[in-house]
């Protein structure tokens, strides 16, 4: 058995992927979730389904985190050296350009509080509070 981590050994399973279908000349299908698991289960000796669950959300959660990896659409993975910098970049100001009434901030600056709106937040906020002061 290797001891690379389960992450590593998904790496390796991935770059291996690429390296096989890219050298055919073809496009790299992203790997789904479940293939990727049981494949890197496999390499690092785990083929119990029942020891394959209690990995599985762990697993996830790493492929996640790791910025070496990137979700596709269905839950399909993919490295992210091998993809264009424009299909994996999200450009966090189009995601906070906009309010929550959906108009763009950008064009007209923040939102202004209408006259009494911010008193009747407050109120809202305030009796939510008293609320959980009688529950505890």
């Amino acid at each position: 058995m290797d001891d690379k981590s389960l992450i590593d050994v998904a790496y390796d399973v991935l770059t291996e992927r690429y390296s096989e279908v890219h050298a055919d000349g073809a496009e790299v299908e992203p790997m789904p979730f479940l293939e990727l698991l049981l494949e890197t289960g496999r390499r690092k000796g785990i083929d119990g389904e029942s020891e394959l669950i209690k990995i599985a959300s762990k697993f996830y959660t790493q492929l996640t985190i790791d910025g070496r990896f990137v979700i596709k659409e269905n839950n399909t993975w993919v490295l992210r050296e091998h993809e264009k910098y424009e299909s994996v970049h999200i450009d966090m100001n189009a995601a906070y350009s906009m309010d929550d009434y959906g108009s763009d901030s950008t064009s007209n600056g923040d939102r202004e509080l209408e006259l009494g709106e911010e008193e009747e937040e407050d109120e809202y906020f305030n009796s939510v509070y008293e609320d959980e002061d009688e529950n505890n």
